[in-house]
């Protein structure tokens, strides 16, 4: 019973942290002045790219599409390999999506592969306007955001976070001690960044990467950048000690990966065409299997590009 009271306690602390404005001021009106330097500085890993097996797709991917009113049978499923990692990731593209699967397929693959193993499934979904959400390591975008690296960064963050990949076995965004950085601090990144706590660490993840990948970083950009440094800070700490280091750098292979959701058939009619047995979504010998935890951004991350 007691290991229960604490249990709900610290539920009902992060519910309260992520639901809570955040009040600091912005630094900047948005992020948009780093896609240049991301755009020339993360390189794009080369991939290829085979169809998944006909009548089927992964679970997750069918039960996004219809939660948010589409029909599955519309989604092209696809097998991406990323020369820097041993195994696949599920690609969900709906076919009237705004975008060319090759610039969304090149721009995931921009993300450090270490970033990138913390991701289950990658969606797109047609939209009228872009934005996007992170559903439990499913990253799924709308609209015309398919090739926005920003967006890629800060959907990939919320993985980073609520799974523990930042601060062992649990999320930084909630914890005392990113509380207690943030209260050093007299801003945050943008206006974005105010949202939540969940949002303002996914912002500072896209700050970090940029300090940590382009050349004059973040802190040469902006002459005002010391105005967050303790949230940089903290961030820059946490993915460089994690496991496995430096999540937020270019370069190196996977050594993990999040687990694939389990192949369904697409449909009732799907059955009878559908004669071969499943696919295996079972990762290579030698990757360790990331654990998933269940989260959906969906309410407060509407990150528009």
């Amino acid at each position: 019973m007691h290991i229960s009271i604490i249990s709900t306690t610290v539920t009902l602390l992060a519910a309260l942290v992520s639901s809570q404005r955040l009040t600091k001021p912005p630094l900047q009106q948005d992020l948009e002045n780093l896609q240049a330097g991301f755009a020339n500085n993360l390189r794009i890993v080369a991939s290829t790219r085979t169809a998944f097996q006909a009548g089927y797709i992964p679970a997750d991917c069918k039960n996004i599409a219809q939660r948010e009113g589409f029909n599955p049978a519309d989604i092209q499923t696809w097998n991406v390999k990323y020369a820097d990692c041993s195994a696949v990731w599920v690609f969900c593209y709906h076919r009237s999506s705004n975008g060319l699967l090759s610039a969304f397929v090149d721009t995931f693959g921009r993300l450090p592969v270490h970033t990138r193993q913390f991701q289950r499934h990658i969606v797109s979904l047609p939209a009228s306007s872009g934005y996007a959400y992170n559903d439990g390591g499913n990253l799924v975008f709308f609209g015309n955001v398919l090739s926005n690296i920003n967006v890629h960064i800060h959907e990939a963050a919320h993985s980073l976070d609520l799974l523990g990949a930042f601060y062992p076995d649990k999320p930084l965004y909630s914890s005392t001690k990113w509380i207690n950085e943030y209260n050093l601090d007299s801003a945050v990144p943008d206006p974005y960044a105010q949202t939540n706590q969940i949002e303002n660490v996914a912002q500072n993840t896209v700050v970090t990467t940029y300090e940590r990948n382009v050349p004059g970083g973040f802190f040469g950009l902006n002459p005002n950048a010391n105005r967050i440094f303790h949230q940089f800070a903290t961030v820059d700490t946490e993915q460089r000690e994690a496991n496995p280091a430096n999540l937020l750098i270019v370069g190196g292979t996977c050594t993990g990966r999040l687990a694939n959701s389990n192949p369904v058939l697409i449909s009732s009619t799907a059955r009878v065409q559908a004669v071969e047995a499943a696919p295996s979504v079972a990762l290579p010998p030698g990757l360790a299997t990331i654990k998933g935890v269940a989260f959906n951004t969906n309410e407060t991350c509407h990150i528009r590009g």
